[in-house]
């Protein structure tokens, strides 16, 4: 198979099959770790007594506040076809419920800020992000990426400096897609925050999927860096350009040992956005 095919090939297994019904991931919940602490994702949540809408306020939480998963329990609630597990929680020296739904998947500290991240189910496809300083939102805002498992939750802070002129933040998360792939896929989303503090997705990318014989990998060049050669691969040395991230992408077959294609895809810096640019 060409190198051109097993690219083609793989875009496709990544980004069609997740469409079609009755897939592996259609009955998956998204479940937080029996012992982490998590960020509450709702304002004015509240803290019950026992794991149903029925139960006794025992407090509201904030926005932004914190309560660490004791257990799980066996109750779900489905809500604007967002379906979580009630969880037992300690918040502060209190013990109660809480809805799966109305609890960040995961956080990070962006400067003086803090970024909350919601996997809003499978049903919905979506990516969820609220930018909170204290308990008090900046920015959110939803976006369709495929269904999400949490599993894998990662995410990178770029320098911005790098652009001109640059936005206040360039970050990326990471997560994993379901697919037919090797169960899932690994997709990166980047992300600005501009001048107006408004968080604005500008592009997505797959470091990687292999469905053998047909594989791909993926790196990101940034202005001041340069790829180095790889022989073995056949890779010739990229050097990075101004205001201008290139995604480089290694098309090979694993019965074809000869077999190395590469194409190029920049997106450039246009002060306010990236500008993709097919190579």
């Amino acid at each position: 198979m060409s190198g051109y095919k097993i690219f083609i090939y793989l875009l496709i297994l990544c980004f069609a099959f997740p469409i079609f019904s009755q897939n592996h991931w259609d009955d998956y919940i998204a479940e937080k770790n029996i012992g982490s602490t998590y960020s509450i994702f709702g304002d004015n949540v509240n803290l019950r007594d026992s794991g149903n809408i029925n139960g006794k306020v025992i407090k509201k939480l904030s926005l932004g506040s914190t309560a660490k998963i004791l257990t799980k329990t066996n109750q779900i609630l489905e809500q604007n076809s967002v379906k979580e597990y009630w969880y037992k929680v300690q918040v502060g020296e209190d013990t109660g419920y809480l809805w799966g739904g109305l609890i960040a998947d995961y956080s990070f500290l962006l400067g003086d800020f803090m970024i909350l991240c919601k996997n809003l189910g499978v049903k919905t496809r979506k990516l969820e992000l609220k930018m909170i300083q204290g308990s008090k939102l900046i920015s959110q805002g939803n976006w369709e990426v495929g269904p999400m498992s949490n599993e894998t939750w990662e995410h990178t802070i770029y320098d911005p400096k790098q652009f001109s002129p640059n936005p206040n933040s360039l970050f990326a998360i990471k997560y994993l897609i379901f697919s037919e792939i090797e169960y899932g896929f690994t997709n990166e989303q980047v992300f600005i925050l501009n001048q107006d503090f408004k968080i604005l997705p500008q592009f997505s990318w797959n470091p990687g999927a292999c469905d053998p014989p047909s594989c791909s990998e993926t790196w990101l060049v940034f202005p001041k860096e340069t790829l180095p050669e790889d022989k073995k691969i056949l890779r010739k040395v990229i050097k990075g350009k101004e205001n201008t991230i290139i995604e480089v992408t290694h098309g090979f077959d694993v019965e074809e040992t000869n077999q190395h294609d590469f194409y190029q895809t920049e997106y450039i810096w246009k002060g306010n956005q990236f500008q993709r640019k097919e190579k």
